[in-house]
């Protein structure tokens, strides 16, 4: 167990000094908010000294100092229209506060519940109790305790049995200029209930050189043959540190496709979990590009509890200049979950000399009749091939960028949904830039 490394002082302020955060008139909230306290006085945040975090050191985040909003800071419309996403419902958040008037999802069917949470604690009191603190269940708990003890607000959704949403819902969040040194926590719970269909997209944008914390939790429930489609797109200040969960449970026959597209952040953080059920079908897919100083670890855990439960996952990281690259990925398969299918791949393109990829999958497997596999490969770019560009008339730049962008572009391509593919798409073009191409050709 780790030693309390956050000055329990400075914890135990921000607690002190916060009381209006949502629900504050609620005995339960309040009890599971105490517990979260209690709970992260005992351990703090996490330290390399634990195998889960030895290639991440959040001794910056610490060092900070970071304050709690108060309000949200006002959003340029110009910057907004680069946030919002084509044709979806959207559900915006300011440094950490439900914004209604810049949200839009009164064309919703009828039933299907999306709202804040600090809305939605007053006509959804129970569906909230029913998701909140349901679904987490990591050893790593120091940031998700301290997300539970300060969320300010976050996004409910909960889809009814046999609806399809045809348009995906945008829970886009912002960090302003007047957020620096301060700390945005927000916890989202999304039930996709049974033989529903929708597709969430989770964005996160920061003012650039901006400095500030984003600590978000997903708990997600997927009821028997439900199909959900979760994306999150992370393209934070290069100043903010950003540490997030996406906590899943899927029930029988249902089915779960997680992307997570990591651009921004000087220091990210991504705990994907997801528990399967009998006969469910999970998919994570992942791609993070890092440049400069950026530090970036994504943390996979695919816990298969019941029998015939498929699973498949593949990240690609991209790190240039002095970046770091982290991967973990974990798959358990227990006891009584016969005729597993389970897939890993992790692939890492290093971009320069000084660039460092570390990587470490594990396969558990306590039964017999399963189909398991993982691979992995760290590499840099192909001199072969490098060659064969440059005889066809690219310049050494351009062929590095040309292999550089199909390596990339095939995580890009599993996107189902064309806006958000496009969306991407410029994200990764501008950090790959060819003279001369337009988005339009690609």
């Amino acid at each position: 167990m780790s030693v309390t490394h956050l000055p329990t002082a400075h914890f135990e302020t921000l607690i002190a000094k916060e009381k209006s955060l949502c629900g504050s008139d609620l005995n339960w909230l309040n009890s599971l908010r105490k517990k979260a306290v209690d709970e992260f006085k005992g351990t703090g945040f996490p330290s390399p000294r634990e195998e889960e975090w030895r290639y991440t050191n959040i001794t910056p985040i610490e060092k900070s100092q970071f304050g709690l909003n108060k309000k949200a800071g006002n959003v340029d419309a110009e910057f907004l229209k680069t946030v919002l996403i084509d044709d979806c419902h959207h559900l915006v958040f300011v440094d950490g506060f439900y914004q209604a008037e810049l949200s839009s999802v009164e064309t919703l069917a009828e039933g299907v519940v999306v709202s804040s949470v600090s809305e939605g604690l007053a006509d959804n009191e129970a569906l909230i109790k029913s998701l909140l603190d349901s679904v987490v269940e990591t050893p790593a708990l120091g940031f998700v305790n301290f997300n539970t003890a300060l969320f300010t607000d976050g996004a409910v959704i909960s889809i009814e049995e046999n609806t399809v949403i045809e348009k995906p819902i945008q829970v886009a969040f912002v960090s302003t200029k007047k957020s620096a040194l301060s700390i945005s926590n927000c916890r989202n719970l999304i039930l996709a209930k049974a033989s529903s269909k929708a597709t969430i997209i989770e964005s996160y944008h920061g003012i650039d050189d901006s400095c500030y914390l984003s600590n978000v939790i997903s708990e997600i429930v997927v009821e028997s043959n439900a199909h959900l489609s979760h994306n999150r797109l992370q393209v934070e200040s290069l100043k903010a540190y950003h540490i997030a969960g996406v906590y899943s449970r899927l029930e029988k026959d249902a089915i779960f496709k997680q992307y997570n597209y990591t651009f921004g952040g000087i220091l990210s953080r991504a705990e994907i979990h997801a528990e399967l059920g009998t006969a469910s079908d999970c998919s994570l897919d992942g791609l993070y590009i890092a440049e400069d100083h950026q530090h970036m670890d994504n943390h996979t855990r695919l816990n298969h509890a019941q029998p015939h439960a498929i699973s498949n996952e593949t990240y690609k990281g991209i790190m240039n200049d002095r970046s770091r690259g982290v991967f973990q990925g974990r798959i358990i398969v227990a006891q009584d979950a016969q005729k597993t299918d389970a897939k890993m791949n992790n692939r890492n393109l290093l971009l320069s000399d000084t660039a460092e990829a570390d990587t470490k999958p594990q396969l558990e497997i306590y039964a017999d009749d399963v189909k398991c596999a993982h691979g992995v490969t760290v590499g840099q770019l192909d001199d072969a091939a490098i060659f064969y560009l440059r005889s066809r008339g690219a310049d050494e730049a351009m062929a590095k960028n040309m292999l550089t962008f199909a390596f990339a572009n095939e995580m890009v391509e599993r996107i189902d949904y064309q806006p958000l593919r496009l969306k991407v798409l410029e994200e990764l073009v501008k950090r790959f830039p060819q003279q001369g191409m337009k988005l339009e050709w690609l």
